[in-house]
């Protein structure tokens, strides 16, 4: 059998054939074929096979019967062969790993002086001759700017630089490959849109990289503006607009009635150097979630070091499993404006001068008994601070009317108090069994270690008497030493584990059933005590610049 008629060459030409198809033909089910990622994505061939085998256009389904057939789950680009080809398509022999052995023929005057050409740019690029922008295209990074329409591939052959606020429209779909590093400019950040889509999905040994573009020694907090995604699930607000944006640009609005809604995919992603001030009152922050339902996936994110919140949420029911927040310069999570999500398995690391609270927490602002009342529930939490001389840190302020369930938590080193209940609609909240707190363990809280909890008197009294030390004093263990392994003396030490003997394992809550549920993790604490290996090894890091 030669080359031609083998099954693996049969296999490119007939997808060839499809992308063709698609091209000449169209159809709505599906935008663009990106050629490259189909031959080297088994997962994105098998998806497209499989719309094609049901599509309406006849010539596009017999296509995708056929290929369903002989569709092999490996990538087909591998490896070069000196082997004669002269009858398959030469435009995807190369590409293939086949290249054409056929007689040399005379070079023609024109492809000479093309080289010719390309020699000479390459020299006036080096030299500064064009721009910034065609440098950067011409050195692997593409900038991008303004708007995105229908479907997007951002590859990791390439570091996408952000050149002020990009939004994926309505309609529109950004798909970022694992191992991106996307960059913003001083201004920039990425919005998506409440009708259009992202699908950031990394891996935890090519995670997503979304940071500052300039130069690693030379970042800070506030370099660019960070990621936000907007949805239609419901929140408290009649026309809610997200922070940082033109309070005349209709784009940054968000909030519906759709509980499910889908603002996409961010998972092995890292967010570094965001998070910059519109104007006074008014920031981006790490990771901003305004109206995001259910059907949005955001696992195994690590925001670090934003200027201001780490993750800000805005309504919606949106989940949060393994989400690693270090440095922030003000709350490391932040919501308000109704978020009912789940979170389980978070880790919070607050720097020393640096940030106020871990959690703080609102329900409206004005009207603290508006509906959807902010109520998520947790699990698996680590709060922790270094006991900072220049800061007031709390690990939690909730207030305004918020209501929330927290459960098997490990809040250690904070300054300032461990709970602050503010607000008598606070309070109302655990009357009401929308606010609730078990299977916690608190430790070195205070500037003396045993400060737990303000005392409020008089004019300083902000929840209508609620006394937090005699409630919390039945709710949670104070001062039982954790036993982490490696105490956080400084911005680099990120070890989380606790020791196998650690009181977290004991007098837990249970875990409740249902598929986003871990209901193994039968300790208090982001990480069952005595393990080797942190779910955040591979695919967070912590620079300091």
């Amino acid at each position: 059998m030669n080359d031609v008629s083998s099954p693996r060459a049969k296999l490119v030409e007939m997808l060839w054939q499809l992308k063709l198809s698609y091209d000449k033909q169209g159809d709505k089910g599906v935008r663009y074929i990106h050629f490259n990622t189909l031959l080297n994505d088994p997962a994105y061939r098998k998806e497209l096979i499989e719309q094609a085998a049901v599509s309406s256009n006849m010539e596009i389904r017999e296509l995708g019967v056929a290929l369903r057939r002989i569709n092999i789950n490996t990538a087909l680009t591998q490896g070069r062969h000196d082997r004669r080809v002269a009858s398959m398509n030469p435009d995807i022999a190369e590409t293939i790993g086949f290249k054409q052995v056929a007689e040399p023929k005379a070079r023609p005057l024109g492809k000479l002086l093309l080289v010719f050409m390309l020699l000479i740019l390459g020299g006036l690029v080096g030299a500064g001759f064009f721009s910034e922008d065609l440098k950067s295209l011409y050195s692997g990074t593409k900038i991008v700017s303004g708007s995105i329409h229908g479907e997007q591939l951002w590859t990791a052959d390439k570091t996408w630089v952000l050149d002020g606020i990009v939004y994926v429209e309505a309609g529109a779909r950004l798909v970022i490959e694992a191992g991106t590093v996307v960059q913003g400019r001083s201004g920039s950040a990425l919005l998506v849109t409440r009708d259009g889509s992202i699908l950031a999905r990394g891996t935890a040994r090519a995670p997503i990289v979304f940071t500052s573009n300039m130069a690693a020694g030379k970042r800070s907090a506030g370099d660019w503006g960070g990621v936000v995604l907007l949805g239609n699930a419901p929140v408290n607000t009649a026309d809610a607009q997200i922070e940082g944006l033109d309070a005349g640009d209709t784009r940054g609005m968000f909030g519906g009635v759709d509980a499910s809604a889908n603002c996409g995919v961010l998972e092995f992603a890292r967010i570094e150097f965001a998070g910059f001030e519109v104007y006074a009152n008014n920031e981006l922050n790490g990771l901003t979630l305004g109206g995001c339902g259910s059907k949005t996936i955001i696992r195994n994110v690590q925001v670090h070091r934003a200027l201001d919140d780490g993750i800000e949420i805005f309504g919606g029911n949106v989940d949060l499993r393994h989400i690693l927040i270090t440095g922030a310069a003000d709350d490391s999570l932040d919501w308000d404006m109704g978020w009912t999500g789940r979170v389980q398995f978070m880790q919070v690391q607050q720097y020393p001068g640096v940030g106020d609270n871990a959690f703080e927490a609102d329900n409206n602002e004005i009207n603290h008994d508006a509906e959807p009342i902010s109520e998520p529930t947790f699990y698996n939490i680590t709060l922790q601070s270094m006991q900072s001389g220049e800061k007031h840190q709390r690990a939690m302020t909730l207030r305004r009317g918020t209501g929330g369930h927290f459960n098997n938590m490990v809040v250690e080193g904070f300054s300032g108090e461990a709970v602050d209940v503010k607000d008598a609609s606070t309070v109302a909240r655990i009357n009401e069994g929308k606010l609730s707190f078990a299977g916690l363990l608190l430790a070195d809280i205070g500037s003396d270690g045993h400060s737990f909890y303000a005392q409020e008197v008089g004019d300083q009294d902000d929840d209508g008497g609620f006394d937090e030390a005699a409630y919390f004093g039945a709710k949670a263990e104070l001062g039982n030493d954790p036993q982490f392994i490696h105490r956080l003396q400084s911005e680099s030490d990120h070890d989380y584990r606790l020791a196998a003997s650690s009181p977290a394992r004991n007098k837990a809550q249970a875990i409740p059933q249902g598929e986003f549920w871990d209901e193994a993790a039968n300790y208090r604490g982001a990480f069952r005590p005595g393990v080797n290996v942190m779910w955040t090894e591979g695919w967070t890091a912590y620079p300091i610049n």
